[in-house]
């Protein structure tokens, strides 16, 4: 049966599984902190690189992707790369202490660097140009709605069964992949690559690595912190010397040279703007509905499920219509649904009904459908055929380090605005105000109860304390999501210089090359 297919869905067939399991491992970990930390017996920093170890080695391993694929071709590095991964999990699920967990996470993360690269420029190839939108769209769905699936995954299997199979669960998949790619996937022929650019590895390493490092960072110490400030700024540093080292080689490992194309980097802008819009603002709601309204994960992830679904349709769709009448029309219509969406986020309470949540989600859903992959695809068609795996690591690798800055910074935002909240919340609290005379009728109702007068305006205090905490964050919450809210409207602006029709234009010649 599967003969039968034209080799595009062939190459559909075999990537979107792989896809799915390598996003969902991006942040399936997430929920699992806990259980590891009194697992293997440390303490929350330590476990921590759980995570952090995976987003590193990505970084370090993406800008490798198009010298890679010259050099070897997709289908052995498929095999190869996804054997890895799933031997990596095995590792990980297996692992009898903690830093054999960090390896497997490290070789997890490199492989699925390496691979996500190679797989957008694959879909490019194997589609005509009238057929990339919604080709790209159904990428949409893992790339998107796997990070936010993961929590829920996670948190199911932590709930109901062993904390080792969030990681061995990857084996039928990983499996199926290396089968369906070793069957499927058409051989290449390698190019002549030139000599590796080792210096332009070691300062994209010490770029991107460092500096994402040095903004996971900033939740837990701060952006004042000496360790966070030494981090990025020697990773910016890093940066600015591998843009300038990679603009000056014949054969670079990423060619920054393609920002001289107009349309690749108008595309790019609005993607780093949109990603801080909407990836910044996904890990906020999580937050909210576990540690404020006191829900598990597991619930956590059904709230959060709707929102995949959405973008699972809106993906497909709008890649169909950018196919047909362009990008800037679905991408403006994308932050403007965002924009809207994420003002209601803003005014969410304590007592806000999750119906209510759900149905925001499904609109937030939408709009992720209608902004992430089409810029994605407007930057990369701009780009010539032979650089589009190298076009690939560049957008992906940029869009890392704009996600971890998002992250970043409304998590910054929510907690120095938690504490300027209960300061003003904490004044209001005098006896000519209405929270001081609920606070003394609390101590009267405690002391009719049988409670010393000494034990009640304590008990009084703690609960009155306990109330301020909860409102400051939502208020927090809000005030982050706000600014989210000013960034897609940001993005919303910038959209307009994005093509109005087709996006099919090869620009060789505005390479200089």
């Amino acid at each position: 049966m599967l003969g039968r297919l034209d080799y595009k869905w062939l190459v559909l067939i075999v990537l979107l599984p792989g896809m799915t399991v390598i996003t969902v491992d991006l942040t399936v970990v997430n929920v699992a902190l806990a259980k590891l930390s009194a697992v293997f017996g440390i303490n929350v920093d330590t476990v921590q690189w759980a995570i952090t170890a995976y987003a590193l080695a990505t970084g370090i391993a993406t800008p490798l992707a198009g010298y890679v694929e010259d050099r070897f071709t997709l289908k052995p590095v498929w095999v190869v790369g996804f054997s890895v991964f799933t031997g990596a999990s095995i590792v990980c699920g297996l692992a009898p202490v903690f830093w054999m967990l960090v390896l497997g996470r490290l070789a997890q993360g490199f492989a699925a660097g390496l691979l996500l690269p190679m797989v957008i420029s694959l879909v490019f190839k194997v589609f005509p140009p009238e057929e990339r939108g919604g080709a790209l769209g159904f990428f949409a769905i893992p790339i998107v709605a796997g990070p936010a699936l993961g929590p829920t995954l996670g948190g199911y299997i932590i709930t109901n069964y062993d904390w080792r199979l969030v990681f061995v669960i990857n084996l039928p998949i990983g499996a199926l992949s290396v089968l369906l790619g070793a069957m499927l996937l058409r051989p290449g022929v390698p190019k002549t690559a030139g000599r590796f650019d080792l210096w332009g590895f070691i300062l994209s390493s010490l770029g991107f690595g460092l500096t994402l490092y040095g903004l996971s960072q900033v939740g837990s110490h701060g952006w004042s912190s000496p360790e966070v400030e030494l981090l990025v700024g020697f990773g910016l540093l890093s940066l600015i010397g591998f843009i300038t080292y990679e603009s000056m080689r014949k054969d670079p490992l990423l060619d920054v040279r393609l920002f001289r194309i107009a349309q690749f980097t108008n595309s790019n802008i609005v993607g780093w703007v949109s990603t801080v819009a909407l990836f910044g603002a996904e890990f906020m709601l999580p937050l909210y509905l576990q540690n404020l309204r006191g829900l598990s994960a597991v619930d956590t992830g059904l709230i959060l499920m709707p929102q995949g679904l959405s973008i699972a349709l809106a993906g497909p769709l709008a890649g169909r219509l950018v196919d047909r009448i362009g990008p800037r029309w679905i991408v403006m219509f994308g932050f403007v649904l965002m924009a809207i969406n994420t003002w209601q986020l803003s005014q969410i309470t304590l007592t806000t009904d999750y119906g209510t949540l759900r149905w925001l989600l499904v609109l937030r859903g939408l709009a992720l459908g209608c902004t992430m992959q089409p810029t994605t695809l407007t930057a990369l068609a701009a780009v010539p055929n032979e650089l589009r795996t190298n076009a690939s690591s560049l957008v992906t690798a940029m869009r890392s380090v704009w996600q971890s800055f998002g992250v970043a910074l409304l998590s910054t935002v929510v907690q120095t605005q938690t504490v300027d909240h209960q300061r003003v919340l904490g004044w209001q609290v005098r006896p000519d105000t209405s929270q001081g005379i609920f606070m003394e009728q609390m101590v009267t109702t405690l002391q009719h109860a049988g409670a010393s007068s000494l034990a009640a305006h304590a008990t009084a205090a703690g609960l009155m304390l306990a109330h301020i905490s909860q409102q400051a964050a939502v208020l927090a919450f809000g005030d982050a999501y706000r600014i989210s809210f000013f960034a897609a409207l940001v993005a919303f602006c910038l959209s307009m210089v994005l093509p109005r029709h087709g996006v099919k234009a090869d620009p060789t010649a505005a390479m200089g090359h």
